[in-house]
């Protein structure tokens, strides 16, 4: 194995490391900017825990680990919780002992830490995937060989728009509910505290999380959608463009007790409709699982990733 050192992040290694990444991570290749926004940036993010392996002068291998430092809205410092959110070694130096050093440090860091569960990817808000690709065999062996205990599967979804219409089905479905003096628009600040108090009691934290995001760029009447009962309030909605990207879709929630009536499809088919209004050819997602996988299914949509989700208690 021969002589090598375990470095904490230095900016000046963010263009080796970038490069490494997308060497190694051929399914989520990533720019220095996004990794510098994404990673870097992130509130919570300490250099102690993202971890180079250095070899020869030469970075081999990153380990991302994650703490939080600061509440996470509803969700709080979640104390006994860390993240592994992005691990990789380069291909030459794999199969070596180099990702059982770095993955042994950045583990031990975080139980210094008094982390008592390591999930792998999907930290929140600022995760690339929710979990391992399928398609990294090797990663998969790896970290259940380190006892790593999947815990569920999640996909990514697409579809097309450039055939796009709305089927007639939702046409007529919107029509009974509208004849019942229901609505479905776009948002408007008029019905601010209405969404905000919705999403906060029926959702995660991270629902609430988009909508302000979005209020505060001023794009919530462009990217979000309402379902409004006879009684003026919020029932449903949808949004999309959470991390920026125009074909991004979701999240999408109804009210619990209105779950399966039609509400999701109607928002689902007008947020389609109104996206192809502004020319976006393209509506993807980066996860779901069952119940929900389906439901996009009868919509359309068609898994394009498959990922193993895993946890591990330390």
């Amino acid at each position: 194995m021969g002589n090598f050192e375990l470095r904490s992040y230095r900016q000046k290694d963010l263009g080796q490391i970038v490069a490494g990444w997308n060497q190694s991570l051929l399914y989520d290749p990533v720019s220095e900017e996004r990794f510098f926004q994404q990673v870097v940036m992130d509130d919570n993010f300490d250099r102690e825990l993202a971890l180079s392996l250095v070899k020869d002068g030469r970075i081999i291998g990153f380990c991302l680990g994650v703490k939080r430092k600061y509440p996470y809205l509803t969700r709080g410092l979640e104390p006994d919780r860390g993240w592994i959110s992005i691990m990789y070694v380069l291909p030459e130096y794999r199969k070596q002992g180099y990702g059982q050093i770095l993955l042994d440090e950045v583990e031990k860091r975080l139980k210094e830490c008094r982390t008592k569960e390591i999930t792998l990817c999907a930290y929140s808000p600022n995760y690339f995937t929710p979990g391992i690709d399928i398609n990294y065999e090797a990663a998969l062996s790896f970290f259940e060989k380190n006892e790593y205990a999947k815990t569920g599967d999640a996909v990514s979804m697409q579809r097309s728009l450039f055939t796009y219409s709305v089927p007639s089905h939702t046409l007529q479905k919107m029509e009974d509910f509208q004849k019942k003096g229901w609505k479905f628009c776009s948002y408007s600040n008029e019905y601010m505290d209405e969404v905000l108090d919705f999403t906060k009691k029926e959702f995660d934290a991270g629902w609430v999380r988009n909508i302000l995001q979005a209020l505060r760029k001023k794009e919530a009447e462009d990217t979000i959608l309402l379902a409004v009962d006879e009684k003026n309030q919020v029932v449903g909605y949808c949004m999309r463009k959470i991390d920026g990207n125009d074909a991004r879709f979701g999240p999408i929630g109804v009210k619990e007790d209105l779950r399966s009536s039609g509400i999701g499809g109607i928002l689902f088919d007008l947020q389609m409709r109104e996206m192809q209004k502004r020319g976006i050819c393209y509506a993807y997602f980066l996860w779901t699982h069952g119940d929900a996988m389906r439901f996009y299914e009868r919509h359309g949509m068609s898994t394009y990733r498959t990922y193993r989700l895993y946890r591990k208690k330390i």
